[in-house]
This record gives structure tokens, sequence and C-alpha cells, in this order.
């Protein structure tokens, strides 16, 4: 199976692809509402009990994402899937990376067009977004494992299962960019509106180079630039309460 191969009928996945594509579809999505939940409590409580510090969510971050790509990577590997194909090198190729990281800074400015100032002052991005050089360090690291353990999980191992047993690459797509959304869920509704589309757009870069190459690296440079832009804007919010 490799993301632009069509099966000739739905067919039943292997145990592997079965037990992954449980984990993409239904546990990750999960833990990601179980983790918007108790982000509520906590902020209702005035944060009573014990911290949660900037620290330990982007070292958890970091941990889930090596768990995805492992095991992206063990279920890949057992039906032949290419990581590693690479792009013709092109202009098309090129016109494509380029025009979905755009597209990907344009839904971004959408969003922050959608929210107040009052959303945006309490939004989970700003809470966590890195103030120290330690938690700098664990971001960029969570942003570049984001960009590799994502892709490879969700627009290359799980669209190619999902295609597999469907049949239907546009249902496969779908299906997976909503996991991919819920599984943001702790950024509230209207991000993930936003991460549904970015999805969108990664799904579509895939099957235009047929690599996850290109995809790999807009989803990482875009979230080192958003991520960069929101830490400016929370240290800003940092320094007017502290005036206030």
């Amino acid at each position: 199976m490799t993301p632009l191969a069509t099966p000739l009928a739905l067919q039943l996945p292997g145990a592997p692809s079965l037990v992954f594509l449980a984990y993409v579809l239904l546990f990750l999505p999960w833990a990601a509402l179980r983790s918007r939940r108790r982000l509520a409590t906590l902020r209702a409580e005035g944060g009573a009990g014990r911290p949660l510090t900037r620290a330990a969510v982007w070292m958890s971050t970091i941990v889930s994402l090596v768990i995805l790509l492992v095991l992206a990577v063990l279920v890949g590997r057992g039906f032949g899937y290419d990581f590693f194909a690479l792009p013709a090198l092109d202009v098309q190729v090129l016109g494509a990376t380029v025009g979905a990281f755009a597209a990907c800074l344009l839904l971004r400015q959408v969003l922050r067009a959608l929210r107040s100032e009052d959303e945006r002052r309490r939004a989970v991005v700003y809470l966590i977004a890195p103030r120290t050089p330690r938690e700098r360090v664990l971001w960029a690291l969570a942003c570049v494992l984001a960009g590799v353990a994502e892709e490879t999980a969700y627009r290359g191992v799980g669209m190619a299962t999902l295609w597999y047993a469907l049949g239907d690459p546009w249902a496969s797509a779908l299906i997976l960019s909503a996991a991919f959304a819920v599984a943001h869920a702790a950024q509230g509704w209207k991000s993930g509106l936003a991460v549904f589309g970015i999805a969108l757009v990664m799904h579509a870069l895939v099957q235009f180079t047929g690599s996850l190459l290109p995809a790999m690296l807009v989803h990482a440079v875009f979230d080192l630039v958003a991520g960069a832009i929101i830490a400016r804007d929370a240290r800003k919010l940092d320094a007017e309460a502290a005036a206030g």
C-alpha cells in the first residue's frame, strides 16, 4: 500500500493496522478531549492541586509523538510503506510546497480574526507557549517531531491503511482530518476548524507530490513559525498582566 495506490475493493486490514487505526481515530481524540476537560477543571479551580508546568506539557507532548511515530513505523513496515519516497525535484513540487505553507498561514490568520481579544488571552497555546530557554528547546523539538510523526501517522500510514479498507481516498482523508482536529481539542473548537483545514492541505500535498517529505517540512516549519509568534504574543500578555 502506498499513498497513491487505489485499492480494488473494500478490504479488511491486518490486525496491526486495525490497532493503529483504533489508536489514531479513537484513542488519541479521546485522550485530547480528556486533557481538555482536565485543563478546564484546573482553570475553574484556579490551578488547585499539583501545578502543570509548561516543561511538563512539552515533555509529555514529545513522548506522545515518539510513541505515535514508533507505532506508525512498525505498522507501515509491515506492509512495505515507503516512508522516504523522494518527490520529483521540479517547479511543480516546489510550488505545491510553498503554496501549502502559505495556505496554512492563511488559515492561521483566519483563526486569529475569528477569535476575540479575550479568547486570544485565554487560549491554551498562549498558556503553554515557551518562556525559558529549556522550554524553548523542548518546544522546538516537539515542533520537529510533530512534523515527522503526525505526517507519518495521519497522511502516511493512516491514510494508506484507511484507503485500503474503505476504497475511497476522499472519505479516508476527511475521516483522518477530523480525527487530527479532535486530537488537538485542547486548543478549542475554533482552532479545531483551522487544524482540520491544515490537515486537508497536508493530505493534498502528499497526494500531489507522492511523498511525505514536503508535508513534513511544511508542518514542522509552520509549527515553528506559528509557535514563535505565539510565544512573542505570550510575552506581551505576561508584561501587560505584570504591569496591570
